[in-house]
């Protein structure tokens, strides 16, 4: 069974700063190689305690409990959202038949990326949503666009002799 051929992936969090409060936006934390619109992402996935219990900058990650609370928003370049208040619920890969969430490849802005409570209870200030982005450099991305676009075009051309 396929799912994901893994280019290059990051986990980014959204950490809860001060008290939780539904409907505030907490972004994710800005990571250099993610922040320079310059990778094209095609999948992600999200994780609770269950799966990972602390995040790698040492903060916990929100319970298994707490995941039916929280949406996240993710924009692309030309600041449109094209994942709107997702259910985090939905973006866990044991809840989806072990797959990661694939989508159209994208070329995001990290710093206006967020999540979103819809519920405070249960959650503390200082606790994580953690994200796992799966993405391709856009040099990367565009070359092989370029095969891709030839190599159809060559078959193009000998169907036709």
């Amino acid at each position: 069974m396929y799912n994901l051929a893994i280019d290059q992936s990051q986990l980014v969090e959204a950490r809860i700063t001060g008290d939780p409060a539904a409907s505030k936006r907490y972004n994710f934390t800005e990571i250099p190689n993610l922040s320079r619109l310059n990778i094209v992402l095609y999948a992600l996935e999200v994780y609770s305690a269950t799966q990972l219990a602390v995040s790698p900058g040492g903060r916990t990650v929100i319970a298994a409990a707490d995941v039916d609370k929280i949406v996240i928003t993710l924009k692309n370049i030309g600041n449109i959202q094209f994942m709107y208040q997702m259910p985090y619920f939905s973006l866990i890969r044991g809840n989806n038949g072990g797959f990661v969430a694939m989508i159209k490849p994208q070329i995001i802005n990290l710093t206006d990326c967020y999540m979103q409570l819809t519920s405070p209870t249960g959650l503390a200030a200082d606790e994580v949503a953690m994200i796992n982005f799966y993405y391709k450099t856009l040099e990367d991305f565009r070359a092989e666009e370029a095969q891709y676009f030839m190599a159809n075009h060559q078959k193009q051309i000998d169907a036709r002799v």
